[in-house]
C-alpha cells in the first residue's frame, strides 16, 4: 500500500505551478500546453451542474471525467516538473489520452450553452474560410517574424491562444447568464480552433524537420511543400 501511495504522491515540488505549466503555460521553450493542443477542452472547467442533462448523458460524462482525472492522477508525480521537462516536447504528450475525454466534456458544455446544429455549422463554415485565408497568413508572418526560431513561434500562438481563450471563456459565462447570444460562439470556437492549427502547422513544418533526426516527411507533395519553404524561409 506504502508503494502504491509513494507512486502517486507527487515529489517536492509545487503542484499547482506543475498543473498550470502543463495545462496553460509550459515552462520549457517550445513546449506546447494542453489547452494549446485543445482548445475546446478548456470549455469542459467551465461546465457547470447537471441541469438539463439526462441521465444517460450524465453517466457518459462522469465516465469521461474520470478517465480524464485518471490520466493526470496516473502522472501526478511528474506534474511539477513536467513543462520544463526536455522530453515533453512538442506538447505534454504523456496527458494525450485525456484530449478526448476532456474534449467531449468541453464539446458537450458548448452545446449546453446553446450552441446547436445551425450553430455548429456555422462554426464549421467559419473554420473552413479561416483554414484557408488565414492559416497560411498566420505561417507566413510567423516565419517572417521568427522563421529560425521554431520555439518563438509556438509562444506566439501560445500567447495569442491564451487571450482568445480568456474572451472565449468570458464570452461563454455571458451566455450562461443570457448577457449575450449563443449564436457568438459559433464565431468564437472557430478561433481557437485556428490557433491549434496554426500550431499544428508549426510542428509540422519546423519543429520536425528541424530535429536532428530529419524526420522528412514521405507524402511527395508536402515534400515539395517543405522544399519551397525551406528555400523562401531557410532556418
Amino acid at each position: 500500500m506504502s508503494t502504491v501511495a509513494g507512486h502517486y504522491t507527487p515529489p517536492p515540488g509545487d503542484l499547482l505551478t506543475g498543473l498550470y505549466g502543463a495545462f496553460f503555460e509550459p515552462a520549457r521553450a517550445g513546449s506546447a500546453a494542453f489547452f494549446q493542443v485543445s482548445p475546446l477542452s478548456f470549455f469542459a472547467l467551465l461546465r457547470r451542474g447537471s441541469t438539463g442533462i439526462s441521465a444517460r448523458d450524465a453517466r457518459l460524462l462522469a465516465f469521461f471525467a474520470l478517465a480524464a482525472a485518471l490520466v493526470v492522477l496516473a502522472y501526478a508525480r511528474s506534474l511539477p516538473g513536467m513543462s520544463a521537462d526536455p522530453g515533453f516536447v512538442p506538447d505534454m504528450r504523456y496527458l494525450s489520452p485525456a484530449y478526448l475525454p476532456l474534449l467531449v466534456i468541453g464539446v458537450y458544455a458548448l452545446k449546453h450553452a446553446g450552441l446547436d446544429a445551425d450553430g455548429v455549422g456555422e462554426a464549421l463554415r467559419t473554420l473552413c474560410w479561416l483554414a484557408v485565408i488565414d492559416l497560411p497568413l498566420i505561417y507566413v508572418v510567423l516565419q517572417v517574424v521568427a522563421g529560425n526560431n521554431p520555439a518563438g513561434q509556438v509562444a506566439f500562438i501560445t500567447t495569442l491562444t491564451s487571450v482568445f481563450l480568456a474572451g472565449a471563456a468570458a464570452l461563454y459565462a455571458a451566455v450562461l447568464a443570457r448577457h449575450a447570444s449563443p449564436r457568438l460562439l459559433a464565431y468564437a470556437v472557430p478561433v481557437l480552433m485556428l490557433f491549434s492549427l496554426a500550431w499544428l502547422a508549426v510542428v509540422d513544418f519546423r519543429f520536425a524537420t528541424s530535429c536532428w533526426e530529419g524526420y522528412h516527411f514521405w507524402i511527395p507533395v508536402v515534400e515539395y511543400i517543405w522544399y519551397i519553404q525551406y528555400t523562401i524561409f531557410p532556418l
